[in-house]
């Protein structure tokens, strides 16, 4: 039967727990359940409240939290500190799967939307200070996801966090933190400060899976030497779930967020201040327009007809 990974006894690595009692065993975490109970009826009231709230919306929501329930309730959790294979899982859940459908909830939208007008101003201004648009800036969140994923996985972290609950817990709340952080910038279309271009965001996902897989290939050649206290065929499959599991969700959530992009009206082509000044440059060339003249061509209906006329003549060879 395939075993999940190794557990750590008294003479060193033993075999761990079957895939099926990772499945099947749960074991309540009553203070963690509480909190997830308490976010639920906050999130379900403020949906009612709002009147329109989309119920897609409210279904991530609980998927997020049902996700967390899993986690921290289910085998994942009783078997997650001793056996590598198990801990990969929660990783993935924490850093991926729970941030993810938490981002597509619109959390922060709906918490806004449901605070009074001073509170509601006080918000805006911390949403749009310096220190939010620096935590929220795209390569902040790549530093912070690249970093978790590294140094809790090629250091001497896990051979720490073997003897350490206290450091698995700490693990998760990281985990947690540097997924929702990430996944609020790589996909959401949440309230947030300098909201990056879709096209940034794929850049963003396509850094974090070289990450994920660096790791992944790392672990999967790691020698004995490197966790003393996990067997090496443990380790070995904890590899192979961060590079093909952590690379598959990524690729799923890249086709989702490529939906999204189509879907969103307000989304239109970033040429960004280089190849827009261009464009615009050569706009000018060609017709002999004022610099003023072109303006915005997506937005000016004569200046983009005109430029559309100017293609036209340059794909007939003329001038």
């Amino acid at each position: 039967m395939a075993r999940a990974g190794q557990l750590m006894g008294p003479m060193g690595p033993t075999p761990g727990p079957a895939w099926a009692d990772v499945l099947t065993t749960w074991s309540p975490a009553w203070g963690v359940n509480a909190v997830l109970l308490v976010l639920a009826v906050l999130y379900l009231a403020a949906a009612r409240r709002h009147g329109a709230w989309p119920v897609r919306r409210t279904v991530s929501f609980l998927a997020a939290l049902a996700s967390a329930v899993v986690t921290w309730n289910s085998g994942i959790a009783v078997f997650g500190h001793a056996a590598f294979a198990v801990h990969m899982v929660m990783h993935l859940m924490l850093i991926m799967v729970v941030p993810a459908f938490w981002v597509a909830a619109h959390p922060l939208e709906l918490l806004r939307s449901s605070l009074p007008e001073r509170a509601g101003a006080r918000f805006d201004a911390v949403l749009d200070s310096r220190a939010s648009r620096a935590l929220f800036f795209p390569g902040t969140v790549l530093i912070v996801y690249a970093l978790v994923i590294v140094l809790t996985h090629l250091t001497g972290f896990m051979e720490a966090m073997a003897s350490s609950m206290a450091l698995h817990h700490s693990e998760q709340a990281l985990y947690l933190v540097a997924g929702v952080l990430f996944f609020h910038v790589a996909i959401g279309v949440d309230l947030l400060p300098n909201r990056p271009a879709y096209f940034v965001r794929y850049v963003l996902m396509a850094f974090a899976m070289g990450v994920d897989t660096l790791v992944g290939v790392v672990l999967m050649q790691a020698p004995a030497t490197m966790f003393p206290s996990y067997d090496l065929e443990g380790v070995h499959l904890g590899g192979a779930l961060m590079w093909v599991v952590g690379d598959g969700l990524m690729m799923v959530i890249m086709v989702l967020l490529g939906r999204l992009w189509v879907s969103d009206a307000s989304a239109k082509v970033d040429f960004g201040p280089w190849l827009e000044s261009a464009r615009n440059d050569a706009f000018r060339e060609q017709t002999g327009s004022s610099a003023d003249a072109a303006g915005d061509l997506d937005d000016d209906e004569d200046a983009l007809a005109a430029y559309n006329r100017m293609l036209a003549r340059l794909d007939r060879g003329e001038r």
